[in-house]
């Protein structure tokens, strides 16, 4: 029996040359008529600045401040969707996608995020330039793959490209 695809968790940097990856995530839900959800994992702030922000902002402030970087993360994601569908979705319909913006080691977030999703494929890109590279410092996407329980779609990317 085929594989059934209804969920795509799509891990994206959000850095510019990222659009080939998010190409495939949605070539691969209108071939399945599956859903996306769109995620960026940020880094966490050190324990240092983190003990720093707990000593002099208070609980409230903090919350907030986390709240408004996470709302600013999401609408820059919603902008650049409206701009790739408007590009290049010819009139085809594709499900609202869900935006998640998690805070964590990006990693484990995607891992987190592809169970709590219930997703059937994860769809990310990946930058690593050469093999050698990947040998001495490793990716999140060589962790990814030997890690999750379904199966995972590697876009390489450009370094450094013009473009979403």
């Amino acid at each position: 029996m085929l594989p059934v695809i209804k969920t795509i968790l799509y891990a994206s940097d959000i850095r510019e040359g990222s659009r080939p990856a998010f190409r495939m995530a949605v070539q691969q839900a209108l071939a399945n008529q599956a859903r996306i959800v769109y995620l960026h994992v940020l880094e966490p702030v050190s324990a240092a600045t983190e003990e720093m922000i707990r000593d002099y902002l208070p609980a409230d402030i903090r919350h907030l401040h986390t709240d408004q970087m996470l709302d600013a993360q999401r609408q820059r994601i919603r902008e650049r969707m409206a701009a790739f569908m408007a590009s290049e979705l010819d009139g085809r319909e594709l499900p609202e996608p869900v935006i998640r913006v998690d805070i964590g080691h990006p990693d484990s977030g995607i891992l987190a995020a592809a169970k709590a999703e219930q997703a059937d494929l994860i769809v990310m890109g990946d930058r690593a330039s050469h093999s050698l590279s990947r040998l001495f410092l490793g990716s999140t996407a060589q962790s990814v793959i030997h890690r999750s329980p379904v199966p995972v779609l590697i876009v390489p990317l450009k370094a450094a490209s013009s473009g979403d």
